[in-house]
């Protein structure tokens, strides 16, 4: 193969990841101007300057690009997090770690609300769920988290982030007085049986 095709391989490469970045980048924007219910793939063809057809070079459907931007910010928050809490020991580290999650939720609970709510889309919810179980599970196999109990890291993942998400959806959607640190010391309680450490 000739120097010639690797580069124009790469120039290719470097296309496709850009566009992609390009429809993700636009789809945020418009996420954040319009929200999900109003959102359509021309609106982000249109706004990435794109054919429509592109979209589908790249993505699967609206809610593929969206799961693909609520996963970048995710990834980022979680980032900042681990960032936050790691010199933290078990298991005052696993309780802020809730209190970070349900901070965030309360400052983009609109979009949170129209994304994962009731009226929102079950199959990102599905997508939001596997991700943080195996977050989680990953966080107690690496021994980062623990669960001072004897049970398997994939049913632990699972169990934490059914109650945990459960709760963001439903303190999202419900008018309550609960503060962020209420409902993580209340999810505290309940796991480990004693009142949050101080």
């Amino acid at each position: 193969m000739s120097s010639l095709a690797v580069n124009s391989t790469t120039r290719a490469e470097r296309r496709r990841a850009n566009t992609h970045e390009q429809l993700k980048t636009a789809c945020a924007e418009l996420l954040n101007e319009i929200g999900y219910h109003a959102l359509t793939i021309r609106a982000i063809t249109d706004r990435a300057d794109m054919g429509y057809g592109t979209f589908y070079l790249h993505f699967a459907d609206k809610d593929d690009i969206v799961w693909a931007v609520v996963y970048d910010i995710s990834e980022q928050w979680r980032i900042h997090v681990d960032s936050q809490i790691a010199h933290l020991p078990f298991p005052y580290r696993e309780y802020q770690s809730w209190i970070y999650v349900f901070r965030y939720v309360e400052t983009v609970r609109e979009g949170f609300v129209a994304i994962f709510g009731s009226k929102g889309s079950a199959k990102l919810l599905q997508r939001y769920q596997d991700y943080l179980a195996q977050l989680h599970e990953d966080n107690l196999r690496e021994g980062i988290y623990e669960s001072g109990l004897d049970l398997p890291p994939a049913f632990m993942g699972q169990f934490i982030t059914g109650a945990i998400v459960r709760l963001m959806v439903w303190w999202a959607e419900t008018p309550n007085d609960y503060t962020p640190e209420q409902l993580a010391g209340m999810v505290y309680q309940a796991a480990y049986r004693q009142p949050p450490p101080e």
